[in-house]
C-alpha cells in the first residue's frame, strides 16, 4: 500500500514541490495557507451578468487557489440572476463558493475592486477588474482607463475575474515583478489584437445567439470550465441548452481544487452524475455517456455535432479526426510548475488533421524524473511508488480553466455573430501579451438560438 495518494494532493500547491521550495506536501500546503485576498464588492458589481460572472468566478477560484482564505466585503445585498445560481441572495453564493462574507475586513491584505467606488483601505495591493462587450481588462484600482460597461458579455466577466486572481496568484508568489502592477487585457472578439485589444473594432457587437447543442468530452478542470462558463450566458429559463456530457471517472479528493462545480459531498461519485444534478436544477437537457472517447466514438443521427473537448491524452486528441464532428474547440493546459498558466487551444477541422498536430510518437508517456524532495520523501517514506505517481501529476488551476474556457467558449459564439476563429491560439497568463495564434475562417457553425 502507498503512503502517497496522488489523487489526493492539492494540484497547484503541488508546484512548491516540484519546485523543491518544500520537501513535503504538508509543507506546501502549509506555504499555500499563507496566501489570502480580500474581494470587496463597489456600487454597480451586480447591474450586468458579466459583472456577476467576474465576481463568482473570482471567488470561487480564488478559494481554490488561495488556502488562507477569501474574504468579501461591501454590497452583498443583490440577488443573483446568472443561470447557475438564479434566484439566490449573493451572500448564500458567496459562501457556498468558499468565500468569507466579512463585516470588518483584514488589513494589509492583496484585494479586488469589483465594481464601483475607492480602492480598499489598508491593502497591500489593489486590483480592479473591469468588462465591455467582448473585453476583459485588469487593472490597478487607482488607476484610469477602466472599462465602463455597454454591452453585457459574461463570457468577458468570466475571463476578468480569473485574469484577476492570475494577477494576485503571480503577486503573491513573487514569480512576475509587474503583476498587479500592470494594465492587461484581452478582446475575446480578436485574441489576437495585442497592443490595440482595446480599439473599437474588437469590442465585439452585442450578444444576438448562443450554442445550444453541444458535446463536453471529458468533465475535469477544463470540462467543468467549459460549463460553467455556459452557465453565466444570458440563456432563457425555456430554452437552455442541450448538452452531451462524456466522461468514466469519479470526483477525487485532488478535484476539488480544480474543478469548478464539485464539491467534498461529491466525492467518490461520477462526475457525468454530479455535473447532471447540477446543471439539469436550471433547465439544461442533458445526455450522458459514460465511456472513454476513442476511436471507436461516431455521432449518431440527432446528436449534437459540435463538441468542447478536454481530455488531456494525445491518443484521444488524435481520435478527433474520424469522430465526424462538424466543429470541436480543444484546450490544452500547461502541466509543469513553470508552464501551468499556458494555453494552447485548437479548433477543428481546420488547416491540419489531428493526427498531424498530435503525432503518434506525441502519445508516449515520459519516465518521470524525481527532484531532490521527491527523493527524499522517496527514501523516508520506503514508497517510491507512491511518490512516483504524485510526482507524475499534472500542476492545475481552475483560474486557468476558467479563463481558457471563456476563451474556447468565444471560438463557438464568435462565428454565430459574424466573427472567425482560430485554428491555433497560444496564451500564457503569466506573459498575456505574448499571444500568438493562427486565425481562420469559420467553416462550420453549432447550433444556436436566438437571445429575446
Amino acid at each position: 500500500m502507498t503512503q502517497f495518494d496522488a489523487d489526493a494532493m492539492h494540484r497547484l500547491a503541488k508546484l512548491a514541490l516540484d519546485a523543491g521550495e518544500v520537501a513535503t506536501p504538508e509543507a506546501a500546503l502549509a506555504l499555500f495557507q499563507q496566501y489570502r485576498l480580500r474581494i470587496h464588492l463597489g456600487e454597480g458589481w451586480a447591474n450586468t451578468l458579466a459583472g456577476q460572472a467576474c465576481v463568482l468566478t473570482a471567488v470561487s477560484t480564488a478559494s481554490r487557489a488561495l488556502l488562507g482564505g477569501v474574504e468579501v466585503t461591501g454590497d452583498l445585498t443583490p440577488v443573483i440572476q446568472v443561470p447557475l445560481f438564479a434566484g439566490r441572495p449573493a451572500a448564500d453564493v458567496v459562501a457556498a463558493l468558499g468565500g468569507t462574507v466579512m463585516a470588518a475586513p483584514t488589513a494589509r491584505l492583496p484585494s479586488l475592486l469589483i465594481g464601483d467606488g475607492a480602492p480598499p483601505e489598508g491593502a497591500t495591493l489593489a486590483l480592479r477588474p473591469s468588462w465591455d462587450g467582448w473585453w476583459a481588462q485588469v487593472a490597478p484600482a487607482d488607476s484610469a482607463g477602466h472599462l465602463t460597461v455597454g454591452d453585457d458579455n459574461p463570457l468577458a466577466g468570466v475571463c476578468a475575474g480569473a485574469l484577476a486572481v492570475s494577477e494576485v496568484f503571480s503577486h503573491v508568489r513573487g514569480d512576475s515583478p509587474e503583476a498587479g502592477y500592470r494594465r492587461i487585457g484581452v478582446s475575446l472578439w480578436n485574441p489576437l489584437a495585442i497592443e490595440d485589444w482595446h480599439a473599437p473594432e474588437n469590442r465585439g457587437p452585442a450578444l444576438a445567439y448562443l450554442p445550444t447543442d453541444l458535446w463536453l468530452i471529458g468533465l475535469g478542470h477544463l470540462g467543468q470550465a467549459y460549463a460553467w462558463g455556459l452557465a453565466m450566458l444570458p440563456y432563457p429559463a425555456q430554452r437552455r441548452p442541450r448538452l452531451v456530457l462524456q466522461d468514466v471517472d469519479r470526483v477525487t479528493e485532488s478535484n476539488l481544487s480544480t474543478c469548478l462545480l464539485v464539491g467534498a459531498d461529491d466525492f467518490k461519485a461520477r462526475k457525468t452524475r454530479v455535473m447532471t444534478r447540477r446543471l439539469e436544477a436550471i433547465g439544461f437537457e442533458i445526455d450522458l455517456v459514460e465511456r472513454r472517447f476513442g476511436a471507436q466514438h461516431r455521432l449518431q443521427p440527432g446528436e449534437p455535432t459540435a463538441a468542447l473537448f478536454g481530455v488531456d491524452n494525445v491518443a484521444a486528441r488524435r481520435d478527433l479526426d474520424t469522430a465526424a464532428f462538424a466543429l470541436v474547440v480543444e484546450v490544452g493546459l500547461g502541466s509543469g510548475y513553470r508552464d501551468f498558466r499556458n494555453l494552447r487551444l485548437h479548433t477543428l477541422p481546420g488547416p491540419r488533421p489531428a493526427t498531424e498536430l498530435w503525432p503518434a510518437q506525441a502519445a508516449s508517456q515520459p519516465s518521470t524524473e524525481l527532484n531532490t524532495a521527491y527523493q527524499q520523501l522517496a527514501r523516508d517514506s520506503g514508497d517510491l511508488c507512491g511518490v512516483t505517481m504524485l510526482a507524475s501529476k499534472a500542476v492545475a488551476t481552475p483560474f486557468v480553466g476558467a479563463f481558457a474556457a471563456g476563451l474556447a467558449l468565444a471560438e463557438l459564439v464568435r462565428p454565430l455573430h459574424g466573427g472567425g476563429v482560430h485554428a491555433s491560439l497560444d496564451c500564457p497568463l503569466r506573459s498575456l501579451t505574448h499571444r500568438l495564434g493562427e486565425p481562420t475562417p469559420a467553416n462550420a457553425h453549432c447550433a444556436f438560438i436566438a437571445l429575446p
